[in-house]
């Protein structure tokens, strides 16, 4: 087992997806209940960009660890890669119920809202993460969701916040130039006047 460990970790550290695959699989073959070695699996995939067979792992993981934080994420960030904006959506609201301090995964949520239209959840999940990141991205999201929603006093609201917090003001004017990056981008034009 310390050969096949060995090996492993070369293949990865090589990004030798497929070589990492036939490794974790041998592994698999000793302890096929192991929620790491699926998960682990199911990274290996998604880097090969086998999202399909990713998923499957991801799920696996989660039938032997419910609640693994990994899994959960990953799940979600594959169905959101193969442009599954509805189960994406659905499983970052899960992911962020269970782990609600995950800013990456409240801007996932926001961003995912916010495309399918559902600017009520954007605007929360915005808000939730502005308690635990001060960014551009939540007052352009914010902004954004308000608009979605015809809310022109709650932009008002917004562009006066922008002009009164210093830190966030150059990563902002950045994003309103150039764009927001992303599986799914923000919509800059929200906070123009």
């Amino acid at each position: 087992m310390e050969e096949i460990l060995e090996k492993l970790e070369a293949a990865i550290s090589q990004e030798n997806w497929p070589e990492a695959e036939k490794y974790i699989l041998l592994m698999l073959e000793e302890d096929e209940t192991n929620p790491s070695l699926w998960y682990n699996l199911g990274l290996v995939r998604r880097r090969a960009g086998n999202n399909a067979q990713a998923l499957e792992n991801f799920e696996k993981t989660l039938e032997f660890s419910p609640q693994h934080q990994g899994a959960m994420f990953e799940r979600a960030a594959a169905c959101l890669d193969m442009e599954d904006f509805n189960t994406a959506l659905n499983d970052f609201a899960e992911y962020t119920a269970a782990y609600p301090d995950d800013g990456d995964g409240l801007l996932n949520l926001a961003r995912i809202a916010l495309h399918m239209e559902v600017p009520d959840l954007a605007l929360q999940a915005f808000q939730k993460r502005a308690e635990i990141e001060n960014d551009a991205e939540n007052i352009l999201g914010a902004a954004e969701a308000m608009q979605m929603m015809g809310d022109e006093e709650g932009i008002s609201m917004l562009r006066r916040l922008f002009a009164n917090n210093p830190p966030v003001r150059p990563e902002l004017l950045k994003i309103m130039s150039q764009g927001s990056f992303g599986r799914v981008p923000l919509n800059s034009k929200a906070m123009l006047p």
